[in-house]
């Protein structure tokens, strides 16, 4: 297999099918594995880290093909939570509404209505019921990593994760 980046120019369309969606390993490497024949190869990507990226591969068996890279560390998990966000210094009465969009390990994707004065970098507080009838409200403290005006903040978390509620005893 052969591997070529991609970068689209408008006007021209790179569909050849249905995209393949893989996640760069924390060596900064993604094994490959055609549809067609199943054959597999890895290849280094660490230069691509930074920007969205597809790779257009082609297979021994003449099968010519598109990925999508994902190079996050977590695997994000679509959501429809609905929860708050303030800055640290922020009361909570004063607290924004936003919905979880999706999460994971090491983050959340809060969907917003209103233009905030966020910045990459700074700290919010994140508030959320993981699910509808939970007894406790959760509170994540995040840096924002990305902000799309209005409608996105993409942030990961700073702080530790609650502590799971199990049921079963604490032995001592």
């Amino acid at each position: 297999m052969r591997s070529s980046p991609q970068k689209k120019r408008s006007g021209q369309s790179m569909n050849t099918g249905k995209k393949q969606k893989y996640f760069v390993n924390r060596k900064e490497e993604v094994t490959i594995r055609c549809q067609t024949c199943g054959r597999t190869e890895t290849f280094p990507v660490a230069s691509l880290r930074g920007r969205k990226h597809s790779m257009r591969v082609s297979c021994a068996c003449d099968q010519t093909f598109e990925v999508d890279l994902e190079f996050r560390q977590d695997y994000r998990q679509k959501a429809n939570i609905a929860g708050s966000y303030r800055a640290l210094t922020t009361p909570k009465a004063r607290a924004r509404q936003c919905v979880i969009a999706d999460q994971s390990n090491g983050g959340l994707l809060l969907a917003i209505t209103d233009d905030v004065p966020v910045k990459e970098d700074d700290r919010l507080i994140v508030s959320y019921r993981p699910d509808a009838d939970a007894p406790h409200e959760i509170e994540r403290i995040i840096t924002v990593r990305h902000y799309d005006r209005g409608s996105r903040i993409g942030g990961a978390f700073i702080d530790l994760p609650p502590p799971r509620q199990t049921g079963a005893p604490i032995l001592h």
